[in-house]
């Protein structure tokens, strides 16, 4: 997102996290109005009349696979993970979570069919009333954190995800469960970057992912484990996704480095070798 001065709660949390280097699957989303060709509003897609059957093909053109259901495990991560980025990021850095019902959001496919951004139409959020942003004429003020979380996984999943991978699943008959650990893992995985940033200590990471995947919809609890690596002097968070988000079936794609299909022994070594070679590229 493109920062400015921070005069609105939410630029006040989301400015911090300006020039942080981000996977193009978290990066944040832009706030305001949709420039530009290219947009669908989260609630067409959602309305059935062929936005997500468009969305589908031309982000399956551009992975070169006329699969629907290679199709839609590609896209969902992409789709997703800015929606995940933006509440958990404001949850965490600010206890203040942005508005991502699907009436609120798009996404901007470019003319390859890549997704060229993502977009939040309004500022509207939730914050607790103990915060001074809870009088902003855009606030929503909750009584406590309880409260903040059903706000927050209200309008992520019963207003956005949760119809979308129905829609999905009735098309193109990709398993829901995997679409479930999609969103947990990408949950753990914002709270990982969160603690490389310094808002937690390890331990304090692996305990918030815990407790918020427990607030969370039965199918997003017990698919992922966080835990942390050594090597030499360093200390670092890794994860196992139990259900595999299915991309390796595409030619050019093989299995994650937390792929649940990778035996427990083979995954550790790799993710152990990953981090021993980062500890050694970083020596002088």
């Amino acid at each position: 997102m493109t920062c400015q001065e921070a005069t609105h709660p939410l630029d006040e949390i989301f400015s911090k996290f300006a020039g942080q280097k981000k996977e193009s699957i978290h990066q944040l989303p832009s706030f305001g109005s949709l420039s530009g060709s290219g947009w669908y509003l989260g609630s067409d897609i959602l309305a059935g009349e062929g936005a997500l059957d468009e969305v589908l093909e031309r982000f399956g053109t551009r992975w070169r696979t006329e699969s629907p259901f290679l199709r839609a495990a590609l896209l969902l991560p992409y789709y997703t993970g800015p929606i995940v980025s933006a509440v958990i990021n404001g949850l965490y850095a600010g206890r203040r979570v942005p508005d991502v019902s699907a009436e609120n959001c798009a996404v901007r496919l470019d003319d390859a069919g890549d997704i060229a951004g993502y977009a939040i139409r309004s500022r509207r959020f939730a914050a607790l009333s103990s915060d001074r942003a809870s009088t902003h004429p855009d606030a929503i003020p909750v009584p406590n954190l309880e409260s903040l979380l059903a706000w927050l996984f209200d309008c992520m999943l019963d207003r956005h995800l949760q119809p979308l991978f129905s829609l999905v699943r009735a098309k193109v008959r990709l398993n829901e469960n995997v679409m479930w650990a999609g969103i947990a893992g990408s949950c753990a995985s914002v709270i990982m970057g969160l603690q490389k940033a310094g808002y937690f200590t390890i331990e304090e990471a692996i305990v918030a992912k815990t407790a918020l995947l427990d607030h969370g919809p039965l199918p997003m609890r017990d698919c992922v484990s966080v835990y942390p690596l050594e090597s030499g002097d360093l200390r670092a968070l890794f994860m196992r996704l139990e259900i595999c988000c299915q991309k390796y079936l595409h030619p050019d794609l093989g299995k994650c480095g937390y792929c649940g299909l990778r035996p427990v022994p083979e995954q550790l070594a790799l993710q152990q070798s990953f981090l021993d070679r980062q500890v050694a590229e970083n020596k002088p």
